[in-house]
């Protein structure tokens, strides 16, 4: 959860949700569909209750 948001090296628009540790706050973001790391949650509901 202390990651950066990683978008990743491939070009997909997939609405993700990444924690922001500064703000404490799960943010969107677009990943790419490839690589990226583990601050990466498919709903805001999971990047909560996991972060």
């Amino acid at each position: 959860c202390n990651l950066k948001a990683e978008t990743g090296p491939c070009r997909a628009l997939d609405p993700r949700y990444h924690y922001n540790s500064q703000k404490k706050t799960c943010q969107k973001f677009n990943y790419g569909g490839c690589a990226g790391n583990k601050n990466n949650f498919k709903t805001e509901e999971e990047c909560i209750n996991f972060c």
